[in-house]
């Protein structure tokens, strides 16, 4: 479901005049912080190309493929910045950034029908409302549910006439009646789902049918394909709670869910850590965890998914050789699961549509098209990537923006939209979740290491 019109809320959420820039200093092209050196997400900084349909998208100074600038984070009135107080973040020339709510651990967000944005927040068990209220000032936070199980992913729809609000358990998929920023009538679509290594449930609807992720128990264990349930799945099943089914497999932990422009479904993935080498060369390291490969590979699949699709995990590794952009990759077996090829034909697997540099952990995926933001980025998808865990040195926490081509159904090269969360020495003071389109022309940013939701405003808001 699109989040509400710009006119929904243009008496209360915040004009671009408002925001004061504290500190901003223009970027050379290459995107280089105004450090000697910037935690490197692996990513295109700024590009004077054009990206996949030939034309840079964007508003003057809003173009996610121009020069950056460090902006020091403003707070709105209300809002307790906390860790990130005078904190910069580096986005697109022109934009600001405000420190617009506290939430505690936010993780998942998603716009309701009345216009509120509604975060869940992991261990914390709970779902916050955010009523926006006067430009400057902070939403009103209201707690929307309480108790739950570890709630994640979140999505609304409107089915046989009401509005329904969808919550990913540790365990279970729910379902609300939502009116009016309260919700009822609750019941359970799924239950004694498995909980264990990737448990997180994120969720997304179309058509009557809730698509979850159902993440794999182990790093690269084949036995989560034949297991019951089969783990490393997104699966499917409908608002009423019948037929269930596996949608697509060998996804090893697709969290970020999102519906493209042509109407399919689009998953980004968590991939494998210690990747064992899996090139019979001259290097002599086939089967081997080798450092400098692990670095870089695989590299995070984001990618459409069919009704039977599967993205080859763990017999199966994203080959990104010759292929400088990460687009459109085959697949190399695995040196260790598939040393033969016998469990899983990689080269019949059908193509990784684009990959980001390993390690990002993408937690978000949202599309532009229909909503305002579509106006200044133009249509592509905003990726959210909630940075490394063991890789030497980390990789960053980012937003990422790649360009949608129409006439392809395709994802252009990601380039990063928002960076700044991490310093040179891989110490982080935030961590981004996942990143929104706002009905004012914004993007909202979650990050549960600071527990706060940023608003990233470009220079000229849409009509």
């Amino acid at each position: 479901m699109q989040p509400p019109s710009a006119l929904t809320l243009r008496n209360t959420l915040p004009s671009l005049g408002t925001f004061v820039i504290a500190t901003a200093m223009v970027l050379s092209a290459s995107g280089c912080s105004n450090s000697s050196e910037r935690a490197d997400t692996g990513l295109p900084a700024a590009s004077s190309a054009a990206v996949s349909s030939g034309t840079a998208p964007g508003l003057p100074n809003g173009d996610a493929t121009g020069p950056r600038s460090s902006v020091q984070l403003t707070v709105a009135a209300g809002a307790d910045a906390g860790d990130a107080e005078g904190r910069s973040l580096t986005l697109p020339e022109g934009w600001s950034a405000e420190v617009w709510a506290d939430v505690s651990e936010a993780r998942l967000a998603a716009w309701a029908p009345d216009g509120r944005l509604v975060v869940s927040t992991g261990d914390r068990g709970a779902l916050y409302s955010l009523t926006p209220t006067t430009a400057g000032r902070a939403p009103t936070r209201t707690p929307l549910l309480e108790g739950l199980s570890d709630p994640q992913g979140i999505a609304f729809t409107e089915y046989q006439g009401r509005q329904i609000l969808v919550v990913g358990e540790e365990t279970r998929i729910v379902a609300w009646d939502y009116t009016g920023g309260a919700v009822s009538n609750r019941r359970v679509i799924i239950d004694d789902l498995p909980s264990s290594g990737h448990g997180s449930k994120a969720v997304a609807i179309r058509n009557g049918m809730v698509y979850y992720s159902l993440g794999s128990s182990q790093n690269r264990d084949p036995a989560d394909r034949t297991a019951t349930p089969q783990r490393g799945v997104i699966a499917r099943i409908s608002l009423g709670g019948t037929g269930n089914t596996v949608f697509a497999s060998g996804v090893r932990n697709g969290f970020g869910l999102d519906f493209a422009p042509d109407d399919t479904l689009f998953v980004a993935v968590n991939h494998a850590d210690n990747q064992p080498y899996p090139y019979r060369d001259d290097s002599d390291d086939y089967g081997q965890t080798v450092r400098e490969y692990v670095n870089e590979n695989p590299v995070e699949q984001v990618t459409r998914i069919s009704e039977g699709a599967d993205l080859g995990w763990p017999h199966c590794v994203p080959d990104t050789r010759g292929r400088a952009d990460k687009r459109d990759l085959p697949y190399v077996a695995d040196p260790v699961n598939n040393t033969d090829g016998r469990e899983l034909n990689c080269a019949a697997l059908p193509n990784t549509m684009l990959g980001l540099p390993a390690h990002s952990a993408p937690l978000g995926l949202a599309f532009t098209a229909n909503t305002p933001v579509q106006a200044v980025l133009g249509s592509g998808a905003i990726i959210t990537a909630h940075g490394s865990w063991n890789r030497r040195p980390p990789r960053p926490p980012y937003v990422a923006y790649a360009q949608w081509d129409t006439a392809t159904r395709t994802l252009g090269p990601a380039v990063e939209l928002v960076t700044g969360f991490q310093e040179d020495n891989g110490s982080r003071w935030g961590r981004a979740v996942t990143a929104i389109p706002g009905p004012d022309g914004s993007v909202y940013v979650t990050d549960d290491e600071a527990g706060l939701v940023y608003r990233l405003t470009p220079e000229r808001l849409p009509d």
